[in-house]
């Protein structure tokens, strides 16, 4: 797009308010960048890791780097583990992603630019997280927390679902999705899922693709599609087997419906254990799922009412805001465009090269001073002293 004139030219006669993108595509950064437009990211990832890490100091004694699967009370070996994930990330940032643009930025922007400068010139960033969910963290001012944006009252369900949703009693029903991306687990898996469906009194809806496993349950509702925020804010919904996706973990917390986490790739065993750490949610990686231990974890999280209260909690905290998700990131997309950016919320660290953003300049020469110090006290002392020695010696 950038080589081509006759398109450039066409955005630039629009004249464009602002460019409201995803970083972790870096399209919209780069267009926006060149266009010179106010720049809000509606953002959780970028490049290789959560979008605080390139915006907002990040201590890894207590801020877990994702893909770690720690939580924020770390012992010794967890912050080691926590700091090479650190590294891993910086490592890949800086010499693998970051040289692959290189001649894009050389040929189109000033020298000395490179991709983490552009991305971390956002005006504003509204990042799908909400401390609930999140471990507490340090954060910047032009940082505003949008997490469950989509989350929302449950609307009515088709009439065939509502039936099958009313026939489950007072046992209730569970909700099982593994979301877009997985359509479908290996076949003793499903089979084992099946299986143990088949043997709750609750009613399951599924949502599943494939061939249709051998021991499923007469209780059990297969699906192509479901309304899940429809049918986790529904009242006979008692729990919801997922894949800890962040929408999913977002829409659970909103209705307060326990979570038993199938994670699978990406973020999502991250997301199950900041729900385990709070009590919410029962983790089993699929690949050492069986019928009797799922089966297990599922009795657990529908018969122990800790995890329901304490996911109620969250939603309860979830919702008490001034404004919903959704309004707050409008009124800022909005602030952005009336007052054509937000540089006065921008932090000049992002723009520091490392050894002045970590004060080791300053570092160094107080060391500096301090030995030099020392050294000139030593060095007094011992021609004091040996002054007196020979003084001694002559009188002696």
């Amino acid at each position: 797009m950038l080589d081509d004139p006759v398109f450039i030219k066409k955005m630039q006669d629009v004249h464009f308010d602002l460019m409201l993108t995803d970083p972790a595509l870096n399209l919209g950064v780069l267009l926006g960048s060149y266009l010179k437009l106010p720049m809000v990211y509606n953002v959780r990832w970028i490049n290789v890791g959560e979008a605080h890490f390139s915006i907002a100091p990040s201590p890894v004694s207590y801020v877990p780097v994702p893909g770690s699967e720690l939580n924020d009370n770390m012992g010794f070996q967890d912050r080691i583990k926590n700091m090479l994930h650190y590294l891993y990330n910086a490592v890949t940032l800086h010499f693998i992603i970051n040289p692959h643009y290189s001649d894009l930025l050389q040929r189109h922007f000033p020298p000395g630019t490179d991709l983490l400068s552009l991305q971390q010139r956002a005006d504003i960033w509204l990042i799908r997280t909400d401390f609930v969910f999140e471990f507490p963290r340090p954060t910047m001012p032009n940082v505003v927390y949008i997490g469950g944006f989509q989350a929302q009252r449950a609307k009515h369900l088709p009439t065939e679902l509502e039936d099958f949703m009313q026939s489950s009693g007072d046992h209730g029903v569970v909700v099982m999705s593994l979301g877009t991306f997985v359509h479908g687990l290996p076949r003793d898996t499903t089979e084992a899922i099946a299986a143990a469906f088949a043997e709750l009194p609750q009613k399951v809806v599924w949502r599943f693709t494939g061939e249709r496993p051998s021991s499923l349950g007469n209780n059990t509702l297969l699906v192509d599609w479901m309304p899940q925020n429809d049918l986790l804010g529904h009242p006979k919904t008692r729990a919801f087997v997922a894949h800890g996706g962040t929408n999913g973990m977002y829409e659970a917390i909103y209705h307060g419906v326990p979570v038993l986490g199938l994670p699978l790739l990406f973020d999502q065993f991250d997301n199950v254990e900041r729900l385990k750490v709070r009590g919410a949610a029962r983790m089993l990686e699929a690949g050492f799922l069986t019928k009797e231990n799922f089966l297990e974890a599922l009795k657990d999280v529908l018969s122990n009412p800790s995890y329901r209260r304490n996911i109620q909690l969250l939603s309860q905290l979830h919702r008490n805001r001034p404004m919903s998700p959704m309004d707050t990131a409008i009124f800022w997309i909005e602030y952005v465009i009336r007052n054509k950016g937000a540089a006065h919320l921008q932090s000049v660290g992002s723009t520091l090269p490392w050894y002045i953003y970590y004060s080791l300049d300053v570092a160094l020469v107080l060391m500096t001073i301090i030995v030099a110090f020392m050294w000139t006290a030593v060095f007094t002392c011992r021609l004091i002293c040996c002054r007196r020695f020979s003084r001694k010696m002559k009188e002696e």
